[in-house]
């Protein structure tokens, strides 16, 4: 039996497994519980480390969730998922930690195939690298068809789903302020049509550095003083976004950076479980993983305006088409390596490699 200490989760005490944890929002916790049931049906034990040093346990392996400071030079081998792009999480670019660990779980395709080297000439081997891809639960209110409800029946025309938050990297891939610039389009241009869910915008846009966080300062006096709202549209927090999701036709769906293979989250599989169509841009062969009568892809409109043209003249036979489109996908064989199952089965297969 091989025993690892998972190291990333503050609150310990196995809770990164715990179904009931506060922090298992909309199931996210779930590739982490099915990576400890697969992980322990072929001999790997695995618990938070707080875990295994109080019950006095001396690991084999250490496991790291996302650029979490390294802690465990006296175990033998170390691991590290990679969740981020580095404009987000700038570490996971950083050789110096990188170098850490004998094995790195990525989706990044360039790292898969190239491995890392950085402008100073230092390097790390394609080998270290080993290929996962975004895990995605299945809502629980989705059934084994995947069938939701019908385009008369989603009263709301478009939303986006995201915190306010800003790039950790100076980038023009970057996408957090794309959303925004969707967002004040909307709100300008066709008022009331977009609906905004998620944390921190009761206040202006994030911005980084010092320049940015001044004007993010200077911008916060105006709502203050005449008490309108910083986003006419924010809509509070989703209670869950399967929810939100299921009554919305089409969702504004960016990933957090764009063009960088391999990087497709779980904003595009949160649309299609709920039968909502995803207004896409991100991974530039989206494509090649979901197919392209799934979604709608941005780079193919010219402004928000040629955007807001086609969405809000679809008709009720074409949404089915992109419902139907997504429905076969996600019943068929595309969809397994996407699933927790197939990530739970990935990591472990590497740590035992």
């Amino acid at each position: 039996m091989l025993i690892g200490s998972i190291y990333g989760w503050e609150n310990g005490e196995d809770d990164i497994f715990n179904p009931q944890s506060l922090r298992n929002r909309d199931n996210c916790l779930e590739p982490m519980r099915v990576l400890q049931e697969v992980a322990l049906s072929q001999d790997v034990e695995l618990h938070t480390a707080d875990v295994n040093e109080k019950n006095g346990v001396s690991p084999d392996f250490g496991l790291y969730v996302e650029s979490i400071d390294f802690v465990s030079p006296s175990i033998k081998k170390n691991y590290l998922i990679l969740y981020e792009t580095p404009l987000t999480v700038p570490r996971n670019a950083e050789y110096q930690y990188l170098n850490h660990f004998d094995g790195i779980f990525t989706w990044n395709k360039d790292l898969l195939e190239k491995g890392f080297s950085d402008d100073q000439g230092r390097t790390i081997s394609a080998e270290r690298f080993i290929e996962i891809f975004h895990p995605n639960p299945i809502p629980s209110e989705c059934g084994q068809d995947f069938v939701s409800l019908p385009f008369a029946q989603r009263p709301d025309l478009v939303c986006l789903i995201g915190s306010n938050r800003h790039a950790n990297a100076h980038d023009d891939r970057e996408l957090y302020s794309e959303r925004v610039r969707a967002v004040r389009w909307f709100e300008k241009h066709a008022s009331g049509e977009l609906k905004l869910y998620g944390n921190g915008w009761k206040v202006p846009q994030k911005r980084l550095g010092k320049l940015g966080k001044l004007r993010y300062r200077m911008e916060k006096i105006y709502p203050w003083i005449t008490s309108k709202p910083v986003f006419p549209s924010y809509q509070g927090p989703a209670t869950t976004k399967h929810e939100v999701l299921s009554k919305t036709k089409f969702c504004i769906c960016f990933e957090n950076a764009r063009d960088i293979p391999g990087y497709l989250t779980e904003k595009i599989f949160d649309c299609l479980f709920a039968g909502c169509i995803p207004i896409y841009w991100g991974e530039a062969n989206v494509a090649h993983a979901i197919p392209s009568d799934c979604f709608i892809d941005f780079r193919k409109f010219a402004d928000y305006s040629e955007l807001n043209q086609f969405i809000s003249t679809m008709t009720a036979q074409t949404f089915a088409s992109y419902q139907e489109a997504a429905i076969q996908f996600l019943k068929g064989s595309g969809f397994t390596s996407y699933t927790s199952e197939s990530f739970a089965n990935c990591i472990v297969a590497g740590l035992k490699r």
